[in-house]
């Protein structure tokens, strides 16, 4: 009796680890089976077999479900790791703006709308095209050659060269520009102060214009080098904005349009995307004259050959007469927006 007692509790022993999912188990030695066993009992169809706690791996709670849970690492609601293969941002991140101002004796009232019309200009500019990495620099008209056998050219003779930088007004009041350096940056306190300083290159230059030559001369490679006068302005992975501001025809720099044009495009690696010309010019020459004109013969000449110019750039082109300059620099806010998207900055060496 006891022993059939013994098997009784061995019978309910093992039926208790067959619920717990355990499929096998050993008879204490001396203990054996026979044919008054029950019949082994079919495993269910799925078993989930049991773990024990210390090594049970914890299931990502359901949506909705599992509040007060941390949540998986894997969980969609985790930022996404970034791909170090992702894409460059599209559009141009870096662009450098020359605005070459004649500073001819009729350039006064010129000189001023530019400064009242540049701060929306420049809102506009980041606004629309988000570019916060910018050079702003200016130069005159005038001004005398550069010699190119003098090794470095200190600020104060800069002043005087042809294509360089303004740093101070035409009294020589100081602009204040950051780091003493010719051309401004989005980092210049009092922007838009700044550059209406800059801008007033006065009206004592000379009555023969040569803007062109003054546009070449400040993004040629000389005048760029480290120790001359633009050093640090003219980036090879920028968008190039020249903007032209004269009430005369440039009949007097080298060259034909096609050669100014031709010279600028190698400055960019012969990238026609990486280049906008703007002009503010003479428009008496065409019929119903250009935004914001037509100027009177009194005011200002036709300039065929500067139009020409900005014509073959495809770039933007405005009455030097206008009231008011800001329609002007709002449409050329959507031509660099367009030549932005389509420039691709040269892959550094």
């Amino acid at each position: 009796m006891a022993l059939v007692r013994f098997e009784r509790l061995v019978l309910a022993g093992w039926l208790a680890l067959v619920a717990c999912g355990v499929e096998r188990f050993e008879l204490l030695p001396g203990v054996s089976s026979n044919a008054a066993d029950p019949p082994q009992t079919p495993a269910p169809e799925e078993p989930e077999p049991w773990t024990p706690p210390s090594s049970a791996a914890p299931e990502a709670p359901a949506a909705g479900e599992g509040e007060g849970v941390a949540p998986d690492t894997a969980s969609s609601e985790q930022p996404p790791v970034p791909s170090v293969l992702a894409p460059p941002e599209a559009g141009c991140q870096k662009i450098d703006f020359l605005f070459a101002i004649d500073n001819s004796s009729s350039m006064d009232d010129e000189q001023e709308n530019l400064a009242r019309s540049f701060p929306g200009f420049i809102q506009v500019m980041q606004q629309v095209l988000g570019s916060k990495d910018v050079h702003i620099m200016v130069v005159s008209t005038g001004g005398e050659r550069e010699e190119e056998d003098e090794p470095s050219l200190d600020a104060e003779a800069c002043e005087e060269i042809q294509g360089a930088g303004r740093r101070a007004d035409a009294d020589g009041v100081d602009c204040g520009i950051q780091g003493g350096l010719s051309f401004m940056s989005a980092e210049q306190p009092d922007l838009e102060g700044t550059f209406s300083c800059a801008a007033q290159v006065g009206t004592d230059g000379s009555a023969i214009e040569e803007p062109m030559d003054a546009v070449l001369a400040a993004t040629s490679a000389p005048l760029n080098a480290r120790g001359r006068c633009n050093a640090g302005f003219l980036r090879d992975d920028a968008l190039l904005v020249v903007t032209v501001i004269t009430d005369e025809e440039d009949e007097r720099s080298t060259g034909e349009p096609e050669d100014w044009r031709s010279i600028l495009l190698d400055v960019k690696g012969g990238d026609a995307d990486a280049l906008v010309l703007l002009g503010l010019v003479g428009d008496n020459n065409v019929d119903g004259g250009l935004l914001g004109g037509p100027c009177s013969a009194a005011d200002a000449d036709g300039a065929p050959r500067l139009q020409e110019l900005v014509d073959a750039a495809s770039g933007v082109l405005g009455s030097v007469c206008a009231a008011d300059y800001a329609p002007f620099f709002q449409t050329a806010v959507g031509t660099i927006g367009s030549a932005c998207n389509d420039f691709v900055p040269p892959t550094p060496f």
